[in-house]
């Protein structure tokens, strides 16, 4: 509601499938999911009649509930879980009913399904995020050229492309690609050891029958499935907030950049949109703000489910609460994030003239390292330094151009020349081009596989180059 109220195109998205993803009917089927693997794995192993597995495993559908009574059983249960074991076993009857949750808890139940949920969110979301790198591949390519001043706190540091600005981007996702496919492995595991994890009720053919259950679900398991372990399921929200940290860079440099006083980048426009009720001039970044916000919301369901993580004993009801209700807002926040970084990164617009004007506020001090590196040639580094400071400094206090001080330092009028040059070419030192390029081509042409950090490196684009 909230988000729908503060963001009147938040309707408009394409979410994908997302914003349905922990609704009831998603969950009750997720969880009817996992009764009807445990049913089919013991009806194979021969824990309960073959027969009775099959009946379970047919009615394992959500439209076959009676919501009715359903919702009766809620209001008299006062239990997650029961009604719909309740509804299954009377929908299986006596023969087979008996056999419907055999030698599993609820939480096993609840915990896999709810984790089966965010499986099948996380192929979405992946989608999202491919489809965000080569928004961005194609950006860094056609800006491998584009001059800009680079920033450091705030304040011009040395000439780069946006290009290499964006190539920095897709670095950062593919790291945090990574690190979601490594926490994939440990998050979206099965947990069928019943009581406290140590299979009491099933005893030495549990770990077998878990893992059939897990082959079923097409899910890892828990090597000791303890419903206390709860740091996988952190380390998958950490994996996340870190995605969404650089939605989170992305929005806020747009955010900035789009201030009259900056003019470099901005949000694609959508006709018709109003920015405020009172200020009719106002074109307000409706995709960055959504992002920070949303992006602030997820680090703070990390913050709360790694407070919680250490509960103590072999299961604990807050924790459970926590984590339970704790994903699914995570999964909503990034798919909050995702689906306005996918739009905003599709139709960013690139103001080349205001970054190429925007470089030129310096007088050519934003060349300051190439001029130090010049003059220590001859000189040496450290007293290039200090030359360059003073006549950044002197220009600073008005007395002359930084150009003008640059010319009079040994062998500086020849520098000052070279500066004016490249600030009339617009071109600059480094390798911005080449990263923006490769990393251009890496992100535009994403697959499946993610590219490895060895495949990144910059070298073997520079020795396929020569």
């Amino acid at each position: 509601m909230g988000t729908e109220f503060n963001d009147a195109l938040a309707s408009q998205y394409d979410y994908r499938g997302l914003r349905e993803a922990f609704a009831a009917p998603a969950l009750y089927q997720a969880f009817l999911d996992v009764e009807k693997a445990v049913a089919l794995a013991q009806g194979e192993l021969g824990m309960i009649p073959a027969a009775s597995a099959t009946v379970i495993a047919d009615h394992c559908r959500c439209e076959r509930l009676d919501m009715q009574r359903f919702e009766v059983s809620y209001r008299t249960t006062r239990h997650p879980l029961m009604p719909l074991i309740n509804e299954l076993v009377r929908l299986c009857g006596p023969e087979h009913g008996g056999y419907v949750h055999w030698g599993i808890t609820t939480q096993n139940v609840i915990q896999t399904g709810l984790l089966l949920v965010a499986k099948r969110a996380q192929t979405v979301l992946d989608g999202l995020l491919a489809d965000i790198l080569r928004h961005l591949g194609r950006h860094a390519r056609n800006h491998a050229n584009t001059v800009m001043a680079g920033r450091t706190h705030y304040r011009h540091a040395v000439p780069i492309t946006f290009g290499f600005k964006v190539a920095v981007w897709i670095e950062e996702f593919l790291q945090a690609a990574d690190r979601l496919k490594e926490a994939e492995k440990r998050a979206f595991v099965v947990m069928t050891g019943g009581a406290v994890g140590c299979f009491s009720a099933l005893g030495r053919e549990g770990p077998a029958f878990q893992s059939r259950v897990a082959a079923l679900l097409g899910m890892g398991e828990m090597a000791i499935p303890s419903r206390a372990i709860r740091t996988h399921m952190c380390e998958y929200v950490n994996a996340l907030s870190l995605a969404a940290s650089v939605c989170h860079k992305i929005a806020e440099e747009v955010y900035q950049s789009a201030s009259e006083e900056y003019g470099e980048l901005h949000e694609g426009r959508i006709e018709g949109t109003i920015g405020s009720s009172t200020m009719p001039q106002k074109i307000n970044p409706i995709l960055c703000y959504g992002i920070v916000a949303n992006s602030n919301r997820l680090y703070s369901c990390a913050g709360m489910l790694m407070a919680t993580a250490h509960r103590p004993f072999e299961s604990d009801g807050s924790a459970n609460q926590m984590f339970e209700d704790g994903l699914a807002e995570v999964i909503n926040a990034i798919s909050e994030i995702l689906v306005r970084t996918e739009l905003l990164v599709r139709d960013l617009h690139v103001d080349t003239a205001r970054m190429r004007a925007n470089l030129d506020l310096s007088h050519g001090s934003i060349f300051g390292e190439y001029a130090m590196m010049q003059l220590g040639k001859t000189l040496g580094k450290h007293r290039g330094h200090e030359l360059v400071h003073d006549a950044a400094i002197a220009a600073a206090d008005g007395k002359s151009p930084f150009l003008e001080e640059l010319a009079h330092l040994p062998g500086g009028a020849q520098l000052a020349s070279d500066i004016e040059g490249r600030l009339e070419k617009g071109s600059i030192s480094g390798i911005c081009a080449e990263y923006a390029q490769y990393y251009g081509s890496l992100a535009a042409d994403i697959a499946e596989a993610i590219p490895t950090a060895e495949a990144r490196n910059i070298n073997v684009y520079l020795r396929a180059d020569r």
